[in-house]
């Protein structure tokens, strides 16, 4: 599986970019809309072999689902912020685990997020993460 290239622009200026990793693709549709309607652009992918997105996007925050079908998010998360040019890109760890808090720390992620959660936990995430940027 690769890249889903859905980026949606608005017509807002300077959109901060959202490139989101979940293997279920209802959710990460749900998620993306919730997005765009807080005047984010996004794009996803199905995988964790998602780095060549996550370079070829250049976003400027990461959500990645901890469980997918063909391995780990960390694994995803310990690429990004291993690689020169995405190390300074936000990574939020997105699972059901009962460890999440231990598994993004380990994986040097900058925040995660337990689902279930309630999709204002979800845009409070994302805007704490990129409120900074201009």
């Amino acid at each position: 599986m690769g890249c889903v290239n859905l980026f949606i622009y608005t017509n807002k200026p300077m959109n901060k970019k959202i490139f989101i990793v979940e293997d279920d693709a209802d959710l990460s549709e749900a998620i993306q809309l919730i997005l765009r309607e807080e005047g984010y652009d996004t794009a996803a992918s199905l995988d964790k072999n998602s780095i060549k997105g996550v370079i070829l996007h250049m976003p400027d925050l990461v959500l990645v689902d901890n469980r997918l079908k063909d391995g780990f998010g960390s694994e995803l998360c310990v690429s990004i912020k291993n690689h020169p040019l995405t190390s300074h890109i936000p990574v939020v760890l997105i699972s059901g685990w009962a460890n999440l808090a231990d598994i993004a720390r380990d994986c040097g992620a900058d925040a995660y997020l337990s689902k279930p959660f309630e999709m204002s936990q979800l845009i409070d995430a994302v805007d704490k993460h990129l409120k900074h940027l201009v």
